[in-house]
C-alpha cells in the first residue's frame, strides 16, 4: 500500500503530459539560448552556464515528468482535467519565465529576477508581498554573490541601466 492515492491527482493523464511537454520544450529553448550566450569565457563560467544548468535540468525533469505521466493509469476526474486554479497557476509560472527570458537583456539579471521571482511567489503561490519581496530580493542577492562575485560570470546589467552610467 502506498501513501500516495492517484485517484487524488488534480489533473488528467494528457494534460499532465502536455504540460510536461510544453516545459520540456521550453527547456529545450532555453538550452539553445544559454549555449549561444556561452557556456565558458577563458577561466570563468560564461553568461550562459547557470541558464544552460537551469534549462537542461528543466529539460531531464520534464522528460521523467512525461514518462511518469505516461505510465500511470487513465484516471476519470470529476472536472474532467484540470481545475481553473491549476491553469491559472501554470500560467503565471509561464508568463512568469516568458517575461524572465525576454526581460533579461533589457532590465539586466538582478531587475528581470527579482520580478519573475516576485510574480511567482504573489501571483501562482499566493505569498503575502512582505514574505514575496524579501524572497524575490534574497534569491537575486545570493545568486548575484554566487555567479557574479564567486565564480565570476559576466551577468547581463541591462540595456535600460547602461544608459543611465
Amino acid at each position: 500500500m502506498t501513501d500516495h492515492d492517484p485517484t487524488d491527482m488534480p489533473s488528467s493523464r494528457p494534460a499532465r503530459m502536455i504540460g510536461f511537454a510544453v516545459l520540456g520544450a521550453f527547456g529545450a529553448y532555453g538550452v539553445f539560448v544559454a549555449i549561444n550566450l556561452g557556456l565558458w569565457r577563458g577561466r570563468s563560467p560564461g553568461e550562459g552556464l547557470f541558464p544552460f544548468m537551469t534549462a537542461a535540468s528543466m529539460v531531464a525533469f520534464s522528460a521523467a515528468g512525461f514518462v511518469s505521466a505516461f505510465a500511470m493509469p487513465r484516471i476519470a476526474t470529476e472536472d474532467g482535467g484540470t481545475s481553473r486554479e491549476s491553469l491559472w497557476r501554470m500560467g503565471a509560472y509561464v508568463v512568469a519565465l516568458l517575461f524572465y527570458a525576454l526581460a533579461l537583456e533589457p532590465l539586466g539579471f538582478v531587475a528581470a529576477t527579482i520580478l519573475s521571482v516576485a510574480a511567482i511567489l504573489r501571483f501562482a503561490e499566493r505569498y503575502s508581498w512582505l514574505v514575496t519581496l524579501a524572497i524575490a530580493v534574497g534569491a537575486a542577492a545570493a545568486c548575484h554573490v554566487l555567479f557574479g562575485v564567486w565564480l565570476g560570470a559576466q551577468l547581463p546589467i541591462g540595456t535600460l541601466w547602461e544608459r543611465f552610467r
